[in-house]
């Protein structure tokens, strides 16, 4: 999946770049780094390779072949710039990868259908927007970003899988759900705890007087049958 997904980064990365400005890199990107988990519902937080663009700063893998990649623009010299706000550098982020992925798909003579929507990282976390592309052609994919401001940096969260991974939207969309909880840890929020699954509590052991455990339950005899009622006399009866 990351092999299928390299066309398209490699088209998008230096127009995210030309987005952002041409200033070096600080070290935000790598503190950002190790802000992400090294694990998260089954994926692994991995290093780029080598080529992979100077805005990408980890990428993400899992055994069902989707991936995630993260990527940091330049800080933005605006000065009214706020953090996990609704930003026009975000929205131009997510506008240059919807052209990129439409590009892409036409190239592969694929159909792509793109949905826009806005999403926030839990309840008074950082805004994001975000485009969910469906893929369609001879390897039917799905493809989700997400853009954020945070250290008046737009940081990308993009993830790829295969169409049957997972066919759920909506707040239980899992593509979705490790594409916030990913903006989530570059914000610095603490992950969400996960329900855990309470196992049901056994009954307390009855105990006799002498703190002994009462013998079993002798069993049942079985009950006696009872004699079948003789059928009722059927026909006409006279009395003597």
């Amino acid at each position: 999946m990351l092999r299928r997904a390299a066309p398209l980064l490699v088209a998008l990365l230096p127009l995210l770049a030309a987005c952002g400005g041409r200033a070096a890199p600080d070290a935000g990107a790598e503190e950002a780094f190790t802000r992400l988990p090294e694990e998260i519902a089954g994926f692994r937080k991995q290093r780029p390779e080598r080529g992979a663009g100077r805005t990408t700063i980890a990428r993400y893998a899992s055994p069902t072949q989707a991936s995630a990649s993260i990527h940091a623009l330049d800080p933005t010299r605006r000065p009214g710039a706020r953090d996990g706000e609704d930003e026009p550098e975000v929205g131009d982020a997510v506008e240059v990868f919807a052209r990129a992925a439409a590009v892409d798909a036409a190239s592969r003579r694929e159909n792509a259908t793109l949905r826009h929507f806005g999403a926030r990282v839990a309840e008074a976390g950082p805004a994001a927007r975000c485009l969910d592309i469906q893929l369609r052609g001879t390897a039917p994919r799905r493809q989700i970003g997400c853009a954020t401001m945070l250290q008046r940096r737009v940081f990308i969260v993009m993830m790829m899988a295969p169409e049957a991974a997972d066919p759920r939207r909506g707040p239980r969309d899992p593509l979705l759900a490790v594409t916030l909880r990913l903006i989530g840890a570059i914000a610095g929020l603490p992950p969400e705890p996960m329900p855990a699954m309470a196992a049901p509590e056994a009954p307390a052991p009855v105990t006799t007087p002498s703190g002994a455990a009462p013998p079993p339950p002798a069993p049942r005899p079985p009950a006696a049958r009872r004699p079948r009622p003789r059928p009722a006399p059927s026909g006409p009866m006279w009395r003597a």
